[in-house]
């Protein structure tokens, strides 16, 4: 085992025999522009406020700390909005649970950093998702990954996009998994910003060559829609992206996001069966 999961495994074990270590999670990509900040904010929301379970996210994604500044922004958002101030105490009620942490951090330090939380805070996660940096070359990115259990590549039908995604990939298999450097379970790339008007032969061929590849493609199609970028505003009266709350049920509705994260739920084997 990887020594930082061993060290994290150690030091949860010290606090109760019966705590696992979390499973942790990234959505990752060379290329930016294909949501895996966003990916990462969604499923955290949806997998720690509906589904039951503890989730903490670690923003090392220096210097933008996109997700930090997110749940700063919300919490603006939510000062100025007597119906989000309704909203967040109606769920705090329901759910009995504080929001999620955001541990800002840097590659170099992330696992560090999250060690030190749980420990200073006495912090017990079933998920950690991080959101790293978009490329190897980043100081720190490749150990963190070594630290990580499953990657999950949203990959959009762009040949630029495609080359880079299917390059990281590969690269992280023959690098790290194949040569057991690394704690790794498995990468899972998974169809995002799928366009109704692209034509079908242009992902058959691509999934052909992802086969070729000999990585796993999820079923899970994450359709183009502008709902994904939709943050938090105090100005309207609907919430999809949000660090604090999870997707309104009206919004969630055909953006492929539960169909996503039943699969995530079947590949880490996180168990959902409390949800709230």
């Amino acid at each position: 085992m990887y020594p930082a999961i061993l060290l994290l495994a150690n030091l949860i074990q010290a606090k109760n025999d019966m705590i696992q270590p979390p499973v942790i999670v990234t959505f990752a990509n060379q290329k930016g522009g294909v949501g895996k900040s966003a990916f990462t904010v969604l499923v955290a929301s949806i997998l720690h406020y509906q589904k039951g379970l503890k989730v903490g996210v670690v923003d090392c994604d220096s210097p933008q700390h996109s997700i930090s500044r997110m749940r700063d922004r919300d919490i603006e958002s939510v000062q100025e909005s007597d119906f989000l101030k309704v909203v967040l105490y109606r769920q705090h009620e329901q759910i009995r649970k504080r929001s999620y942490p955001v541990i800002k951090s840097n590659p170099e330090k992330a696992i560090e950093d999250l060690y030190r939380y749980i420990e200073e805070q006495d912090a017990v996660f079933d998920v950690v998702l991080f959101d790293l940096p978009g490329t190897l070359r980043s100081e720190g990115v490749v150990h963190t990954i070594s630290a990580i259990d499953y990657i999950f590549i949203p990959l959009k039908a762009d040949n630029v996009v495609m080359q880079s995604s299917l390059q990281f990939a590969e690269v992280v298999e023959e690098e790290l998994i194949a040569r057991h450097n690394c704690n790794l379970k498995g990468i899972y790339l998974f169809w995002n910003m799928v366009d109704k008007r692209e034509r079908t032969e242009s992902y058959e061929s691509w999934n052909r060559v992802i086969q070729k590849a000999e990585l796993r493609l999820l079923e899970s199609r994450i359709p183009d829609t502008k709902r994904y970028n939709k943050e938090l505003s105090s100005l309207k009266n609907s919430i999809f992206r949000s660090t604090l709350f999870p997707p309104d049920n009206r919004q969630i509705k055909g953006s492929g996001l539960c169909e996503l994260i039943d699969e995530l739920c079947a590949v880490t084997h996180l168990d959902t069966t409390h949800t709230l």
